[in-house]
């Protein structure tokens, strides 16, 4: 396996999160997106959307992380990201979906650098931007992680799909 990431990147993280709780081997590719890497064509050939994490696994190559995390997850079960039970599992992607879907859409690198370039927006303005959108989806996932039952991770004791969310 290959995972071709950048360092910055919470997506990114949160697929290196997964791999070492699973335990799994990967080659570490950068892809520097400061620099824009991504839009080069040895990256975009590989990457439809030009965005990091991809996963080459077995000759596919695999784009963004909750589908490639999941990817894992069906591929190599044990340890378990996801706990037992319909409902359980649920909760846990709900959380972990507050994070990768409702914060970090808001407040990766390509939109603040849209809002500052396109939209000419100042260093403030962006900031409280970036400050309103975490903190508002942070408070809803404490508003879910308060309905979970008491535990050492996000669901359970050990880390669960919403742990490799929360934690870049």
């Amino acid at each position: 396996m290959k995972l071709y990431n950048y360092f910055r990147s919470s997506a990114s993280f949160r697929v290196r999160i997964a791999l070492a709780l699973k335990g799994l081997a990967y080659d570490y590719e950068a892809v520097h997106l400061a620099r824009g890497d991504h839009k080069l064509p040895p990256f975009a050939a590989i990457a439809a959307d030009q965005l990091v994490p991809v996963l080459e696994d077995g000759g596919n190559h695999l784009s963004q992380s909750m589908a490639i995390i999941e990817y894992l997850e069906e591929t190599c079960p044990q340890p378990a990201l996801l706990p037992e039970g319909a409902v359980a599992r649920a909760r846990v992607r709900a959380m972990a979906h507050s994070i990768a879907c409702e914060i970090h859409p808001l407040n990766n690198l390509r939109v603040l650098k849209y809002l500052v370039r396109q939209l000419k927006t100042d260093e403030d303005a962006k900031n409280a931007w970036y400050r309103h959108w975490v903190r508002e989806g942070l408070l809803s996932f404490e508003r879910q992680l308060v309905q979970c039952p008491p535990s050492l991770y996000c669901w359970g004791d050990t880390p669960t799909l919403a742990d490799c969310c929360l934690v870049p």
